[in-house]
Order: C-alpha cells, then structure tokens, then sequence
C-alpha cells in the first residue's frame, strides 16, 4: 500500500480566485466506512507502519509509540478511541502524524484518500450528538457541493484540539 500516492493530486496547481481564498484544506480518510476530514495544517505526514513499542498501563487506543526521527511519538488507533470493538491492523492501515499544540501524535485510520477544499458555507456545524467521545470529536460537517450524489460528498470533520486533550486526559 502506497499511503502518499494520493498525496501528490493536492500539489497540482489550482485557479486562486477570490471564491478559493475561502477555501480550507482537508485530509480525508475512512474509518469505520465513513469518510472524515483533518485541517491539511495540523497534518505532518502520512506513514505507514507495521509495528509499535507496545507501553504498559496506558488506556487501550494508545497502541504504543514509534521513534520518528528522534522524536517519540504516541501512536493512537482512532477506531478504538471512537468506541469501535476492535483495533486496526497496523500493516494495512495508514498513520497520519499531526504536530498540533507543540505535540506529535499518530492517528491510525484505515486508509487516506486526499486533499479537499471546502468553502465556509460547505462547512456546517456539527449536530448535538450527546456525549459519546465520537460526538464531541466532531468540529462539523462538510458537504462538497461538486460531488453530486457522490458517497464522498459528506466528510465528518475532525476536531483535533478535542482529540489531542483526550488523548492528554486519558494518557495522565
């Protein structure tokens, strides 16, 4: 599996009009069978990795850490932290590594498609979803007025500054 192929399709250059200005850049990745999206700017790079160093005694979506270039970093299952019964597979899942609030963390997903531009008024503000840890990772919704009927057309938005403080919470 090559997780950065589809990387290289947000390089080619687009038409910045004054309508792209608006536009912010997504990741996007399946979990779970549903599409989510990630701010391109909290995004370090996308790896893949077929093992960890396991810890003990920490909450069960830590998988363990990985050493990237000096640098230990925790490597979080986002399906298990999300309530999902079961971890990923490391050797068929893909790893995007966020450098958020002075951080790094993995976040293990199933699979990372590419970069989307959303308008504002494609972003709408999350549902009250209760609760539940999955509810509250979600800064909103994004429609993609150009997909049509398209199954991609809806990417839930993660919000990473709630992801990055439970992954603090839990690991304290």
């Amino acid at each position: 599996m090559n997780a950065q192929a589809p990387i290289v399709e947000w390089a080619k250059a687009d038409d910045t009009s004054g309508a792209d200005a608006a536009r912010r850049e997504f990741l996007t990745f399946t979990l779970g069978g549903e599409h989510y999206g990630i701010d391109i700017l909290k995004v370090q790079e996308i790896r893949e990795i077929d093992h960890v160093t396991r810890v003990p005694q920490v909450v069960r979506f830590v998988r363990g850490v990985i050493n990237l270039r000096g640098a230990i970093v925790p490597i979080v299952d986002l399906g298990l932290m999300f309530g999902f019964p079961e971890p990923l597979p490391l050797e068929k899942a893909s790893v995007i590594v966020l450098n958020a609030e002075r951080r790094m963390v993995g976040l293990v997903v199933a699979s990372v498609s590419d970069v989307v531009g959303l308008a504002e008024d494609e972003i709408l503000p999350s549902p009250e979803m209760g609760e539940r840890s999955i509810g509250r990772a979600i800064a909103g919704i994004g429609t993609r007025r150009d997909a049509g009927q398209d199954a991609n057309a809806t990417l839930l938005l993660l919000d990473v500054a709630h992801v990055m403080r439970r992954i603090r919470e839990d690991r304290e």
